[in-house]
């Protein structure tokens, strides 16, 4: 037998021994080695998290590793890394300090200075039992008290990449698990569907206020527009599900009619091909069966996939815009379209109120509100400003606008012909809480404060018909912002 004795690495170097070209040759092997270290690496000390049942700092761990790993070869040693199985051990025998790795980095140190064949010393029996030893206390922390035991698929996973390190080595038990771990998280996140959410226009509606013909029906036929909220990485595990998930919501119609489908990327982070595919399948379908995809939320990489794939082009009926809102108000506006429902351009208040009040005298109402005419971009209500007066647009549209600390104008919704505007203020008798802006030529009828007080003491039948017709207003309101929560739930 060999005898062990001390090796100067440095002078190895130093006599010219060493041909340099093997490490080019081998680069691959190195590079191979330098990545088994760091993946063996991450699974030694989320095990060892587990078996400790503490946390690691992985950017310390990594970096301690690889400081030894260079100083280990200056000095003739090879890459290694956190050892499990010694962790394992030295908790079980009760020495889980910083002291039990430098009595063992000493001892090392002086057998590799001495040359003692130290592993000669101790008895077969003895080291046999030891790693028997270690194999049980290994095998129980990942059947027993692992959360592996909770899934039979992880399980046999786990067996297999143990069988296949035993029979052909680490480096293909490696690459077993981190296939297999993908193709499990594959599978498993297909099963989640990408549809986070989805509500059609009875329960959904943009933020444009509309007049009552228009709104009723709106809510009547409001199953012809369909809101999907998609989220997630969309691949091919999970595009062909979205696609019949559409699909079947087309299928459920009761006709034949135009419908919509409000496709929301907003939380969708990417795509790829197949998914790509699998929307041309669905566009196809649309095209066949009287549908129209109108996107929204798209990032820029995203709309550039699907502009390849032709979805936007000017023969197209399928529409793309920068927000759900925005996709939403024009498929309201295209099936009012299909309806030849279009927005007064110039109701009288007489008419209007006839409708709304009943019995009351519409003339007589009628005088105590003052006739406007506004341009586009002229200010209705300036924010902070007085309550003084309830408006009824009775054509046009405006919009109401605040103005955040940072400046910056939001819209928060957009109101059409035959709507109230500023009822809210006036009644509470609080400063107008945001700008009101006509977006085009609008016609109001306002009545301000002193004029209705007058009403109230010239006429109190038509204030109180007038009462009632605004508590119907914020009734309607309120009961379909109650549905869209409810649906949102």
């Amino acid at each position: 037998m060999g005898q062990l004795r001390l090796w100067l690495p440095v002078g190895v170097v130093l006599s010219g021994g060493i041909d340099w070209s093997v490490f080019a040759a081998n680069a691959a092997e190195i590079g191979a080695v330098c990545g088994v270290t760091a993946v063996s690496l991450l699974l030694d000390v989320s095990s060892l998290e587990v078996a400790r049942q503490k946390s690691a700092d992985l950017d310390a761990e990594l970096r301690s590793n690889g400081i030894a790993n260079v100083v280990a070869g200056f000095i003739g040693g090879v890459a290694g890394n956190l050892s499990l199985n010694g962790s394992i051990l030295i908790k079980e025998a009760g020495a889980a300090s910083r002291l039990s790795g430098v009595c063992a980095a000493l001892t090392t140190t002086g057998v590799l200075m001495s040359g003692i064949d130290l592993a000669g010393l101790i008895p077969t029996p003895i080291l046999g039992g030891l790693l028997t030893y270690l194999g049980i206390v290994i095998l129980g922390e990942a059947i027993i008290r692992a959360p592996a035991r909770r899934s039979y698929t992880d399980l046999a996973l786990a067996g297999a990449i143990m069988a296949v390190i035993v029979y052909s080595g680490y480096l293909m038990g490696v690459l077993l698990g981190v296939v297999g771990a993908c193709l499990l998280f594959a599978f498993s996140y297909s099963r989640i569907g990408v549809v986070s959410r989805h509500l059609t226009r009875k329960n959904c509606a943009s933020n444009v206020e509309r007049g009552p013909e228009q709104a009723k029906l709106l809510g009547e036929h409001g199953e012809r527009i369909h809101v999907f909220w998609l989220s997630g990485f969309i691949f091919f595990g999970s595009s062909n599900g979205l696609f019949e998930y559409v699909r079947r919501c087309m299928d459920t119609r009761s006709s034949r009619d135009t419908c919509y489908m409000v496709l929301d990327f907003a939380s969708v982070p990417g795509l790829d091909t197949s998914a790509v595919l699998s929307l041309v399948k669905l566009r196809n379908y649309c095209d066949e069966r009287g549908g129209v995809l109108v996107f929204s939320g798209l990032s820029d990489a995203t709309q550039k996939a699907f502009e390849a794939a032709g979805f936007f082009n000017p023969k197209s009926p399928h529409r793309l815009f920068p927000h759900r809102n925005d996709a939403l108000e024009w498929s309201e506006s295209q099936l009012l379209a299909d309806f030849e429902v279009a927005r007064r351009s110039d109701e009288s208040l007489e008419s209007w109120m006839g409708r709304e009040l009943g019995s009351a005298d519409i003339q007589k109402v009628a005088s105590y509100f003052q006739r406007l005419e506004i341009g586009a971009n002229d200010e209705l209500y300036k924010q902070g400003a007085a309550s003084d007066s309830i408006d009824l647009l009775a054509s046009g549209c405006v919009a109401i606008t605040i103005k955040l600390d940072n400046g910056r104008a939001l819209r928060l919704r957009r109101m059409e012909a035959r709507t109230v505007v500023g009822e809210m203020g006036f009644y509470r008798d609080v400063p107008r809480g945001a700008f009101v802006i006509a977006t085009e030529p609008s016609i109001v009828y306002r009545l301000t404060r002193e004029a209705f007080a007058r009403m109230q003491k010239e006429d109190p039948a038509a204030a109180s018909a007038f009462h009632r017709f605004i508590v119907r207003v914020l009734a309607d309101r309120l009961e379909f912002a109650n549905r869209e929560i409810a649906a949102l739930l």
